[in-house]
C-alpha cells in the first residue's frame, strides 16, 4: 500500500517522475462528478494522493492541473483536496464541473478554522480566447459556492507555474523516503550551531568527505520537505538558499 500513495518517483537528487500507478476503487470524501477520459487533451494521467482518502488517486487533464495539484499536495495549509467535486446547472447551457474543492486550513490550525475554495484552472490564452463562453459557467459556480459557504476563484498559469511550483516537485519525493535518524541529528546539531547557513555550508560543516555529503544532503532535503529545516520556499532552492534552524 504505501507504493500506492508515493505520487512521484525520485530518479536521482534533482529530477523525478510522475507514477504511472492507477490506485483506483476507494472512497473519497467527494466522488468525481465527472470522469475525465484519457487523452482529452494533450496531457492526461493519475495522481495518488496522501490527501485523499487513503489509496485514491486524482485523474488530471492537463498539465496544468497537474502542477496545481503538485502544488496543493505538498502545502501544510491544505487539509485535503477534491477534483471534479461537484456538477453545477448552467442557464441555457451544459452542466458545469469545476476542476478542484481545496480545503485550507485556517490561521488557527484547527478544524474549526477551515475554509473551502472551490477552483477552476486555466491558461490565461484559454480564458482570453473563450471569456463569453466560460462566463456564465464561473458565474454559476460562484453563485453554487457562495450558497454553501465556500469560494469560488480561478486559477491561471502565471500564479501556478511559479519557483513554489519547482520547489514542490522537487521536494515532494523526499517525503517519501524513509528518515535516516543518524544523518537527521548531525544535521540539525550542525545547523543549530550555525543557525542560519546554506546546504552547501552546512555538508562542508559536517563533513568534508563528498561521498557523505553525498549522503547526508537526501536528509537536509527531507527535513526541508518536512518545514523541520527553514528555507525560502517561494524561491527556488539551490545549494546556495538560505536555510536555518527551525526551533
Amino acid at each position: 500500500m504505501a507504493k500506492l500513495l508515493q505520487p512521484w518517483l525520485k530518479v536521482d537528487d534533482t529530477t523525478f517522475e510522475f507514477s504511472p500507478s492507477d490506485a483506483t476503487g476507494f472512497p473519497r470524501r467527494l466522488p468525481p462528478a465527472r470522469k475525465i477520459g484519457l487523452g482529452r487533451r494533450a496531457l492526461t494521467g493519475l495522481i495518488p494522493s496522501k490527501k485523499l482518502s487513503e489509496g485514491a488517486s486524482a485523474r488530471f487533464e492537463s498539465s496544468l492541473e497537474r502542477d496545481f495539484y503538485a502544488l496543493l499536495e505538498f502545502s501544510n495549509d491544505v487539509l485535503g483536496w477534491d477534483p471534479q467535486p461537484v456538477q453545477i446547472p448552467v442557464p441555457g447551457g451544459r452542466p458545469y464541473v469545476p476542476d478542484v474543492l481545496v480545503h485550507w486550513i485556517g490561521p488557527s490550525r484547527t478544524l474549526d478554522s477551515t475554509e473551502s475554495v472551490l477552483y477552476e484552472i486555466k491558461y490565461r490564452e484559454e480564458l482570453r480566447e473563450n471569456w463569453s463562453e466560460l462566463l456564465p459557467r464561473f458565474r454559476a459556480a460562484s453563485r453554487h459556492a457562495r450558497e454553501r459557504g465556500w469560494r469560488f476563484r480561478l486559477m491561471t498559469d502565471d500564479r501556478i507555474r511559479t519557483s513554489a511550483l519547482y520547489n514542490a516537485k522537487f521536494l515532494l519525493p523526499y517525503l517519501s523516503d524513509a528518515p535516516n535518524e543518524q544523518d537527521m541529528l548531525q544535521l540539525l546539531h550542525a545547523l543549530g550551531l550555525l543557525i542560519e547557513t546554506t546546504p552547501a555550508e552546512l555538508l562542508r560543516a559536517c563533513t568534508q568527505d563528498p561521498w557523505v555529503q553525498g549522503r547526508l544532503v537526501t536528509s537536509l532535503w527531507r527535513m526541508v520537505a518536512g518545514r523541520t529545516v527553514g528555507a525560502d520556499l517561494t524561491s527556488k532552492l539551490t545549494m546556495n538558499s538560505v536555510i536555518w534552524y527551525v526551533d
